[in-house]
């Protein structure tokens, strides 16, 4: 039976994309929806740092068009005035829809396949403003696209991934680009491998990093506003039937970013509820 968890950064559309099936959290994934499938979710996203906090929220919904397309959409909503960088992997104050192409799904042996998985999306300024160097920064439209690939099995997850997101410039200022990647590995323990009427777990390691360029306002860019992060952290997600919950937290590895801009950010953490309508055509697997 195919199980759905959404993901907390879009993305598959914006930031890591709402994912379904044996997910990670934080990274990017290959799965979608099955065709007529409906999945809904809702979850909250931390951020801490020497400059204040940021938590995010949002309901994020897909519909599985056809077996391997998914259209989705997100509308997140954001508190704290965290002075904190541009993040494609966490959800801020930006609305965003798009679809999900997994265009490569081949099955290796029994119980194990090779997967990968395209998104685009556009991104809308959402009617929250943002906080920090960004609260200066004009809002406008912008279009965001990733792409991922892995193996999956029973036992064992690895996937890659990355992102990219542009917006469009406005009044002589524009929020910065971004690019975005990830990996994990996944496992999924014997002892822990249950049937569909009882709690089935599986745990995560997952390593991201963003990369955002610099931030333009009054038609210059702003001085050492540019940033390149790395996160690691573990992640685990639990699934019953139709709904699963999922958690993790991150700390950096390597950072580059102004301390008088943007403080030290020192931790994320996420924590997803994620629940999937099956649909005539879903099969077991």
């Amino acid at each position: 039976m195919k199980y759905f968890l959404v993901l907390a950064s879009a993305f598959a559309l914006t930031s890591t994309a709402f994912a379904s099936d044996h997910g990670p959290i934080f990274s990017y994934a290959t799965p979608v929806n099955s065709q007529g499938e409906v999945s809904c979710d809702a979850g909250i996203f931390g951020r801490s740092g020497s400059k204040g906090s940021q938590l995010s929220t949002g309901t994020g919904c897909g519909y599985g068009i056809t077996p391997h397309i998914t259209a989705n959409v997100f509308l997140p909503a954001t508190f704290g005035n965290g002075s904190l960088p541009e993040s494609r992997i966490f959800p801020g104050s930006e609305w965003s829809a798009g679809a999900s192409w997994r265009f490569l799904h081949s099955v290796t042996t029994v119980g194990k396949r090779i997967e990968s998985t395209a998104s685009l999306g556009v991104v809308v300024p959402g009617p929250q403003q943002d906080s920090g160097v960004l609260a200066g920064v004009h809002r406008a439209p912008g279009v965001a696209g990733s792409l991922a690939t892995g193996l999956a099995s029973r036992s064992q997850y690895v996937w890659v991934g990355g992102g990219y997101t542009r917006f469009a410039e406005a009044s002589q200022s524009r929020r910065p680009d971004t690019i975005s990647w990830s990996g994990v590995y996944g496992y999924r323990p014997a002892k822990l491998r249950r049937g569909y009427d009882q709690w089935d777990y599986r745990g995560f390691a997952e390593l991201t990093g963003e990369h955002t360029g610099g931030v333009r306002t009054a038609g210059a860019i702003l001085p050492n506003s540019s940033t390149t992060t790395v996160w690691l952290g573990p992640s685990i997600l639990a699934i019953f039937k139709t709904v699963s919950i999922s958690a993790g937290v991150q700390a950096p590895i390597y950072r580059d970013a102004s301390d008088s801009l943007y403080g030290r950010e020192h931790v994320r953490f996420a924590v997803n509820l994620s629940y999937l309508k099956f649909s005539a055509h879903n099969s077991s697997h």
